[in-house]
């Protein structure tokens, strides 16, 4: 048999070893099953954190080991490595061989999972029929192209939450096709995640703050910014999450050491974790935090992936970002179900909310890549206008060197253009920095250090108020903004929650993600005088 047959035998849900899929990751299979029919080789797959990918991965994985062909996990991080190998193994019954610094290898196992660090550097290539690639969105780089490259007969598919980039560099020369799952919100609904109480605060100042060429705010601004405020992180956790089991974001080191000790100093057990910690003591103090003796960790660039601990209750966002990938991979670590969690909690002292959406906002994802403004490290194609950010490694060697009037010589790189395949030429050059949108006016300040539970749930008094509103615009024949002028100044919009506003966004068509905006431009509404 070859890889390119094994979609004619039958698959069944039932794995045996005591697992079997739900609904929703069957679908999800015969979803990528079906791509590989009609030709789509290279399958992108997105499900919710939480939703079980590790499960489907491994039920295809086991699908074609059952046809005597050979499978090729790849991940980029300790964690991630060790979580795939496991599952694989629980799953299929088979011995799973681990392609990484410091391991014997044993090529005789049909299974194998590499670190791509240390797969790139070891060549040949092992033979593989599938290629499986956790945590898609880190695909972009290099590393993983020129190994999907050495594979052009092998099925693929990569697995993600969170399918976006922030450089304005999207995935259609990578894959051919995305396969969406079930939402967060059908997760929620059917009690496979946690239900879900946030509580924000416009804390973190990020006005101003430029984005760096690694495509999130400069840390180092962000981090002095951030430090202002560590007083508020204990207060805010007593009040909300006393007791809780807590994972905190930090921006950078010295800010979640800061973070830790303000806790200890309540007598709150706390630790700090980064990447440099030694694996050793990385396992040791995530041991303490699992068994209780730990109640918060806090972290610097560690815990967005690759986390699984369900008894996590609460998750503490001190870092303001621009990544819509790093937002939803830190409010995802609380919402796995355990025993005794009724709800878990956000506690939120930037906008990333707001900007970026609640756990249960749906997310229309794409392949597609979403042109950025225009910064110092970005270009725009001249052929369709999109502009974005070169990959590192296209950087690295120019195509030649440009002569000017002076005798200056100038680099030229040869750069692609994520969303029309255009291959230009490209200058490392001017450009205007990233901001944060700011509809606001510049009077965010006025909101500053208020902490605030963002409720969900419409009032049912202010829903009638709002469909009042819609039927006098559908009426009148006006556009849909003008119903929420109409509510601040004629109803009770400025008493709205988020939830309310969320009832107006779908009553109106919008997407949820607008309820959030909303909400925010209605509490500054109450200061101004019309």
């Amino acid at each position: 048999m070859t890889s390119s047959d094994f979609v004619q035998q039958p698959f069944s849900s039932d794995l045996g070893n005591g697992y079997r899929l739900r609904d929703y990751q069957e679908s999800l299979v015969f979803d990528i099953f079906f791509e590989w029919k009609k030709g789509s080789r290279r399958v992108m797959a997105q499900l919710p954190t939480g939703g079980g990918k590790t499960c489907v991965l491994s039920a295809i994985a086991n699908y074609f080991t059952q046809q005597n062909l050979k499978v090729l996990a790849i991940a980029h991080r300790k964690e991630l490595i060790e979580q795939l190998s496991q599952k694989l193994q629980e799953i299929t019954g088979m011995p799973v061989g681990c392609i990484k610094a410091g391991l014997p290898l044993e090529p005789q196992h049909s299974i194998q999972v590499a670190s791509i660090q240390t797969l790139v550097r070891r060549k040949p290539y092992p033979g593989a029929d599938l290629i499986i690639i956790d945590e898609a969105h880190h695909a972009a780089s290099k590393s993983y192209t020129d190994t999907m490259a050495a594979y052009p007969n092998a099925h693929i598919v990569g697995f993600t939450a969170t399918p976006t980039r922030t450089d304005g560099q999207g995935f259609l020369q990578l894959f051919d096709v995305l396969v969406k799952g079930v939402t967060t919100s059908h997760l929620i609904e059917h009690g496979y995640l946690s239900k879900f109480k946030v509580f924000g605060a416009i804390a973190i100042n990020t006005k101003g703050l430029k984005a760096s060429v690694n495509e999130d705010y400069n840390q180092g601004e962000l981090e002095k910014r951030a430090m202002a405020v560590v007083g508020d992180v204990v207060p805010a956790w007593k009040k909300h999450a006393l007791g809780k089991k807590t994972i905190v974001f930090a921006v950078g080191v010295k800010h979640s050491q800061a973070i830790a000790a303000a806790f200890n100093n309540e007598g709150i057990t706390a630790e700090h974790l980064d990447g440099k910690t030694p694996a050793g003591k990385r396992e040791e103090a995530l041991e303490r935090f699992r068994n209780g003796q730990t109640t918060v960790l806090s972290n610097c660039g560690l815990f967005g992936e690759g986390v699984d601990i369900p008894s996590i209750e609460a998750v503490q966002i001190c870092r303001p970002t621009v990544s819509k990938i790093v937002h939803f991979q830190q409010i995802g670590r609380a919402l796995r179900p355990s025993p005794g969690k009724t709800h878990a909690v956000i506690i939120d002292h930037s906008e990333n909310w707001r900007y970026h959406g609640l756990p249960d906002t749906h997310v229309e994802w794409s392949l597609e890549p979403i042109s950025i403004p225009n910064n110092e490290y970005a270009t725009k194609c001249s052929c369709c206008g999109h502009c974005f950010l070169p990959f590192p490694h296209e950087l690295k060697t120019p195509i030649r060197l440009d002569k000017d009037k002076d005798g200056n010589l100038t680099p030229i790189y040869h750069i692609t253009c994520p969303s029309c395949l255009t291959t230009l030429e490209y200058i490392k050059g001017a450009g205007a920095a990233i901001e944060p949108d700011e509809e606001a006016g510049g009077e965010k300040e006025q909101l500053e250090g208020l902490m605030m539970e963002i409720v969900l749930e419409a009032n049912p008094e202010y829903i009638k108020e709002i469909d009042q509103a819609i039927a006098k615009q559908t009426k009148n024949g006006y556009k849909r903004g003008w119903v929420f002028h109409h509510l601040l100044k004629e109803f009770s919009g400025s008493q709205f929650s988020v939830g309310d506003w969320r009832y107006a966004a779908h009553q109106l068509g919008y997407d949820l993600g607008w309820a959030n905006y909303a909400w925010r431009d209605s509490q500054v509404f109450t200061s101004r005088e019309f």
